[in-house]
């Protein structure tokens, strides 16, 4: 019975992705006369600040008539997880997907880089690195094979730890015996057990219950976490360990970049650009917003706390990374050129 169940799932799925197929295919087949459509998916709240960024790439796009080009954009997860959309990608079914680099580390896991904690040393190492670094754009391109390649990255901004008690998190001896949320990544697991708590690894859509229901004792999200997700009616501190920068990353199928011109995919990356510069100018406002909307439902809030006791803590994963091979190390290395 479970082996027929199976079956009748699995072929459940087919049929689901070939519907998709058909609808992404009758849409380029009535429009290929005009425009050249893109479907882009993402995980983002249809509304949310971040989604409505997003919107801004199809908005940029739109300015240049003559570059012919049309983005249509699928929000909150209605094509699939982050993972589906990537094999959307991969197949040609889906032209791009804004997915983050946590999830790209299952097609590629030399993206597992950007989930080294204390990896950036501050906000500023971290975009400079991510806009300059060659061996980055090098990593970008190193999918092609596999049906997809990186054009952009949205600058997610820190993560750090809150939690169901009120204490300041400065040290590992805080998170001892604490059970905290983790997104489902090696490395990020590691992390919360070398910073002294117990990861529990979860979709960042059940932290909400986990919380509530005393699963977790706490997770380590972005401001917006609290605010979006209404983690601030259940937790009672944020401290800024500003552990993460975890950037999301915008892909797109071979089979569609290929298709384009030299001026069009050129135009892609420059409005790319300018959704993640015009995100970054509304960026620390929009956080500074979230926490104040915390702080109102009783969250109190932890800054500039001394973070030498966690970096050194996670010092082991930084040369875990480095002992993978030569290609890491020297993406690795890259990335820290940049930090002065």
């Amino acid at each position: 019975m479970g082996s027929i169940k199976k079956k009748i799932g699995v072929a459940a799925s087919a049929i689901g992705l070939l519907a998709v197929a058909a609808t992404f295919v009758s849409v380029v087949s009535a429009n290929s006369s005009e425009k050249v459509e893109i479907r882009l998916a993402h995980n983002q709240s249809a509304g949310s600040e971040i989604a409505d960024s997003i919107a801004k790439f199809s908005e940029f796009v739109a300015e240049d008539d003559s570059k012919n080009l049309d983005i249509n954009i699928y929000a909150s997860g209605v094509l699939g997880t982050e993972k589906e959309e990537i094999e959307m990608v991969q197949a040609g079914i889906l032209d791009m997907a804004k997915v983050s680099s946590n999830t790209l580390g299952q097609f590629d896991d030399r993206y597992a880089i950007f989930a080294v904690p204390y990896l950036f040393v501050d906000q500023e190492h971290y975009y400079t690195a991510m806009e300059e670094s060659q061996e980055v754009k090098d990593l970008f391109t190193a999918t092609e094979d596999q049906g997809f390649i990186a054009i952009g990255y949205y600058a997610n901004g820190s993560r750090n730890f809150y939690l169901k008690k009120d204490v300041c998190c400065d040290s590992p001896e805080v998170l001892k015996g604490l059970k905290i949320r983790s997104m489902p990544s090696s490395t990020s697991m590691d992390m919360i057990e070398k910073m002294g708590g117990s990861a529990v690894p979860m979709a960042g859509s059940e932290t909400y219950t986990a919380l509530q229901q005393g699963i977790v004792d706490g997770a380590e999200n972005t401001e917006l976490a609290l605010t979006v997700d209404g983690h601030q009616d259940l937790v009672k501190s944020y401290t800024y360990t500003e552990h993460q920068y975890s950037p999301d990353i915008y892909i797109i199928s071979t089979k569609m970049w290929n298709s384009l011109n030299a001026d069009q995919q050129d135009y892609l990356v420059e409005c790319l650009e300018k959704t993640n510069d015009n995100f970054k100018s509304l960026y620390n406002g929009m956080m500074e917003e979230a926490i104040e909307e915390a702080q109102s439902h009783g969250v109190n809030v932890y800054r500039d706390i001394d973070k030498s006791a966690f970096i050194e803590a996670v010092q082991p994963i930084h040369e875990e990374f480095c002992e993978r091979g030569e290609g890491y190390k020297a993406l690795y290395e890259d990335i820290q050129s940049y930090a002065e």
